[in-house]
């Protein structure tokens, strides 16, 4: 049974019978885990109050070959998100950020996923309260193209014209892609200035972009229930962005 130390985001927490926790992680060089936190919720607890969602820390645990649940002997705080859980708004982008990795993370290490969901969180925490959503969708983006999934912006799916910055265009969903409108009249109509704003966010991960509307929302998780998701629900969109999202 080895023993390792590694860096880890805390992904989600359950509880496991009085005392103990379940958590799953992301770990820096393993990838996804589950280990059981025993004792964690004793008040007098090393780890009490400790082990949350967004959590980042060095992890120490005791791995069981050919066993999906570990064993958490050791847990030091690096950062701990805290006010992520007290705005709902920022707590919604983080929740999707991690139900993404949840759901889509390749089961071995991927340094780009870890460096792009802590990323995110940060982001999340540090951003002005006008720019959440901006920095939501961004960041959740950012880490759909990460997991291998990215929209098509910049030519016309149908016939293969570069679609520049001073025409219309339409986002087909369910084809993943602009289409310009002498090819398609199916799909959202984009304004010139709103293509704009959503390769800024899509494209370029750009989070101070300026023009975000509930419709760049609304892209963003019908492209992750069709594209990414697929048969998986991700709880967590229901509860991103402006209510008329």
């Amino acid at each position: 049974m080895p023993i390792v130390t590694t860096s880890c985001l805390v992904l989600q927490t359950y509880r496991f019978g009085d005392t103990s926790k379940i958590l799953r992680l992301l770990t820096f060089d393993h990838g996804p885990l589950s280990a059981l936190a025993r004792g964690a919720l004793r008040p007098k607890s090393r780890m009490s109050g400790v082990l949350e969602p967004f959590v980042e820390g060095k992890a120490t645990l005791y791995l069981k070959p050919n066993r999906d649940l570990h064993t958490l002997s050791g847990f030091d705080l690096v950062r701990s998100r805290q006010s992520l859980g007290s705005d709902m708004e920022r707590f919604a982008g983080a929740s999707v950020l991690a139900e993404l990795v949840l759901r889509l993370a390749p089961a071995e290490r991927d340094e780009r996923v870890f460096s792009a969901l802590r990323r995110g969180l940060d982001d999340l925490v540090q951003a002005p309260p006008r720019t959440v959503t901006a920095v939501s969708v961004a960041r959740i983006w950012e880490l759909v193209r990460v997991l291998g999934f990215e929209p098509a912006l910049n030519r016309c799916l149908s016939c293969g014209r570069e679609v520049d910055d001073s025409e219309r265009a339409r986002f087909d969903t369910r084809e993943g892609g602009v289409l310009c409108t002498d090819c398609s009249a199916s799909g959202d109509l984009l304004e010139p200035a709103e293509l704009a704003v959503f390769r800024k966010l899509a494209v370029d991960g750009d989070i101070a972009v300026p023009g975000i509307s509930a419709r760049h929302v609304r892209l963003l998780k019908e492209f992750i229930r069709i594209h990414v998701a697929e048969d998986l629900q991700i709880r967590s969109l229901e509860f991103l962005g402006p209510a008329d999202a």
